[in-house]
């Protein structure tokens, strides 16, 4: 794939990790290795991912559990990668977020074909110009704009408004919010602050209220996303 793809590979077996890493390295694409899901999340944090190759059975935290919060926090494609092959493990590590189920012994050339596989459908199925009530938000330069006229956002800000549009007006909890702006942290109070930041520096000129509260559960966009032209 033309540039290369950003891969990390959560491995905790040092020989099948660095098989992997020669690999997919060898073909032109960043790789990362991690050996646990705390250096995944370490990773991430420095730079993003296009996909991670998550391994069930890891010390600690276990891939499935994470595969959920890279669903909620992280916009890259999550293949599994694992020994077990039960049908109930399948369906587990799918309804966690994963986009495709890979069981070893790996056969490196089908995980390559998976891996292009997942990348060209979440690329197809990406919109990258948002239209949101008077706002229009352009994921890939990370710019927002009012009625034609830049807002300036921080990071947390950017990220919690691009997963308030994920959800298209359904409502996303403080929960899964917050593992967005403190990668995992849990920092409930951090997301109210973004919100409340948020809805002063995206007021519409009506007095429009973007960002909506459920009460107990978390919050919504109160106006449609919409592909921007």
């Amino acid at each position: 794939m033309p540039g290369g793809l950003r891969i990390i590979i959560v491995e905790d077996e040092p020989l099948t990790r660095a098989s992997l890493v020669a690999f997919f390295a060898k073909d032109g694409h960043w790789v990362r290795p991690a050996s646990c899901v705390a250096s995944c999340r370490a990773a991430l944090s420095q730079e993003p991912a296009d996909i991670v190759l998550l391994d069930i059975g890891l010390p600690g935290e276990d891939g499935i559990s994470y595969a959920r919060e890279l669903r909620a926090s992280a916009a890259c494609g999550v293949i599994m990668v694992s020994r077990e092959d039960e049908v109930a493990t399948r369906i587990a590590a799918l309804d966690a977020g994963a986009d495709d189920y890979v069981t070893k012994p790996i056969d490196f050339d089908e995980l390559a074909a998976r891996v292009r596989s997942v990348v060209r459908r979440r690329a197809s199925a990406r919109r990258t110009r948002l239209a949101i009530g008077h706002l229009t938000l352009d994921l890939d330069a990370r710019t927002v704009a009012a009625d034609g006229v830049p807002v300036t956002l921080s990071r947390g800000e950017f990220d919690l408004l691009c997963k308030l549009a994920e959800a298209d007006g359904k409502i996303v909890s403080r929960e899964a919010l917050s593992a967005v702006v403190s990668r995992g942290e849990g920092d409930l109070r951090s997301v109210d602050a973004l919100v409340s930041r948020l809805r002063r520096k995206l007021g519409s000129p009506d007095g429009e209220i973007m960002i909506a509260t459920a009460p107990g559960f978390g919050y919504r966009l109160a106006a449609p996303v919409r592909e921007a032209g």
